[in-house]
């Protein structure tokens, strides 16, 4: 008998989680609730952003971003 009870339990839990899993996935949660215009600048800006940490990566590799040590001054 318990187990049974136990069974049909088991089975209602699973039946309440696929409704409410078709539920969620058909009323909500699907729209980004973001214009066109503001998803391409966002797009924009990051582009820009990754533009810019590459030009600073490149000037540490080069040694770009520090002042130099050597004289400005001819040395005979």
């Amino acid at each position: 008998m318990k187990k049974m009870l136990f069974s049909r339990g088991l089975r209602v839990l699973i039946c309440v989680c696929l409704l409410a899993a078709v539920t969620v996935s058909l009323l909500g949660c699907a729209g980004s609730g973001q214009t066109a215009a503001e998803i391409h600048r966002k797009h924009i800006d990051a582009v820009r952003t990754n533009t810019l940490q590459m030009q600073d990566d490149l000037d540490a590799v080069f040694m770009l971003d520090r002042p130099s040590r050597l004289s400005n001054r001819y040395v005979r």
